[in-house]
């Protein structure tokens, strides 16, 4: 069985965090894993769950497609979609117990079908045991996503900006729709720059960096840290994804 090279990952300490009652929390890493490889490759990645809590938790460990409909992310069952990678999904083990202040370890063994335009897994480690958040009944459920590249085919699209002009209670701030129009995921980490009328930067600020799955939308967007003086100025926003950029403008004047 071939396997599939890991390009990047990003092993947050905490990945997504569930509480119960104050008294600690879980967590699962790494959170996202990014893979590139060809179809019909397979990789195996190990998953933590680190238990914050005074007690103890038992998980199913299973795996959810993740698509894109309406440009908005979505979780379906495995199996429910063409091409589905959950349903390739192999875990080892497939139920966990947890005790409090301790880790346990699994893998999960997942393949890219053949043909297959999905890109996206989620592995889940579903909560069986009911505790109370306050007086709400709950159960945890935490997972790490799985991304795969396949191919170059990485392309983004964007509206013109949005320009909030500076004000005496808020900084200037951009926004607009930006969406994933290629076949591939990536990861957008944006630049807003500030130039002005003599064609000078006048400062710049780093944006939230953003992941896209194809077909995803997303309002991507933020605010200039510094303080401008009253004039006409020009911003720039450009965004670095998959070694491509894409950059976008707006004039705005500041009173």
């Amino acid at each position: 069985m071939k396997r599939m090279a890991m390009l990047f990952l990003l092993a947050f300490a905490v990945a997504f965090t569930a509480r119960a009652e104050e008294d600690g929390a879980l967590s699962l890493s790494p959170a996202v894993v990014m893979l590139r490889g060809d179809h019909g490759q397979s990789t195996t990645q190990t998953l933590t769950l680190t238990n914050g809590t005074s007690r103890a938790f038992e998980f199913d460990l299973v795996a959810s497609d993740v698509i894109t409909r309406d440009g908005k992310r979505m979780f379906v069952e495995a199996g429910s979609i063409a091409g589905s990678i959950a349903a390739t999904a192999v875990f080892s083990p497939a139920h966990v117990r947890v005790l409090p202040g301790q880790s346990v370890t699994a893998t999960v063994t997942v393949t890219l079908p053949v043909d297959s335009s999905q890109r996206a897994v989620v592995a889940l480690f579903r909560g069986t045991n009911v505790v109370l958040s306050g007086k709400v009944p709950m159960k945890a459920s935490l997972g790490s996503l799985l991304t795969f590249t396949s191919s170059d085919d990485v392309e983004m699209s964007a509206a013109p900006l949005v320009v909030r002009p500076q004000s005496a209670s808020t900084n200037l701030a951009v926004s607009h729709a930006c969406t994933n129009s290629g076949h591939e995921p990536f990861v957008a980490k944006g630049v807003l720059a500030i130039v002005d009328g003599a064609g000078a930067l006048v400062g710049k600020s780093n944006l939230e960096s953003h992941r896209l799955l194809p077909g995803e939308s997303e309002q991507l967007g933020g605010e200039y840290v510094g303080e401008l003086e009253p004039g006409r100025y020009r911003v720039v926003v450009t965004y670095d994804y998959e070694g491509r950029t894409l950059t976008r403008s707006a004039e705005v004047q500041v009173r």
